[in-house]
């Protein structure tokens, strides 16, 4: 690793180091692996990976997250929640991700409440703070701490890290709930949320990989792809297999955004 990278990483684990107890809340994606390799070795061993199971995850998603856990050495506290039994998220308002995450996190620290001096991490980076996501207001009015944040790392040099560590995720494409493709104002439930999932499982068939299916009222399915994805989607073979499977979901149009998806990996 080279000097100014491992300069960057030795304060991110120093910034961790002097939080004492740390529990880190763990979805499997670059951000929160990074920081829960640096949280464990930081700590010894001690820290503690908190990982919410809930069905706005695939489940390749929440195993995957299990096993990189168990690659990095650390403790992994799985946590059963279902956010379908939230009024607040069921009803899905432009804050629903708020509800969501205050939720989630008020969940991970009463169950780090028997665990005294436990501060809770989560894997916010620098990029992050320049989008409007509700998801930071709960990160704040709960006192969760950001260390990637505190260490002025941005996205790429989470990547980067990652790769110097031999982290699998540092060219992990960026991953979302399976919720936000369900426009705002629609109500969410299990065969909404299925049905996102078994369509971009259909489109990964195709090596259409960095993909989302968002939907939009009257059951109408919009994808969104990376530049390199068009011309895989296009060819007439998979275009005809792609709008029979989407229709056996149960939307009547299928459309292409377009516009370049972003989070793509650089």
């Amino acid at each position: 690793m080279n000097p100014r990278l491992a300069e960057k990483y030795d304060t991110l684990c120093s910034l961790i180091a002097a939080k004492g107890r740390v529990a880190v809340a763990f979805s499997g994606g670059v951000d929160s692996t990074l920081l829960l390799k640096a949280a464990t070795e930081a700590t010894n061993g001690r820290a503690i990976a908190l990982l919410a199971a809930t069905p706005l995850q695939p489940e390749a998603e929440t195993k995957g997250a299990i096993d990189t856990a168990a690659l990095i050495g650390a403790t992994l506290q799985v946590r059963h929640l279902n956010p379908l039994a939230w009024p607040d998220f069921v009803s899905n308002p432009p804050d629903r991700c708020y509800h969501c995450k205050k939720t989630i996190y008020e969940d991970f620290q009463q169950f780090l409440a028997s665990q005294p001096e436990t501060v809770l991490l989560d894997g916010t980076n620098m990029d992050d703070l320049q989008d409007d996501r509700p998801g930071h207001r709960a990160i704040r009015e709960l006192g969760v701490k950001t260390p990637l944040v505190e260490a002025k790392l941005d996205k790429a040099a989470v990547r980067t890290l990652s790769r110097e560590l031999h982290l699998a995720t540092w060219d992990k494409p960026s991953a979302s709930c399976l919720a936000t493709r369900i426009a705002s104002g629609m109500s969410i439930n299990h065969e909404k949320l299925a049905a996102v999932s078994r369509c971009e499982a259909y489109l990964h068939a195709f090596g259409i990989l960095n993909c989302r299916v968002r939907i939009r009222p009257d059951n109408i399915a919009t994808i969104e792809l990376i530049a390199n994805d068009f011309n895989k989607l296009t060819e007439q073979e998979v275009r005809s297999k792609v709008l029979f499977f989407f229709k056996t979901m149960g939307f009547v149009k299928v459309f292409l955004d377009l516009s370049e998806r972003t989070g793509k990996v650089l």
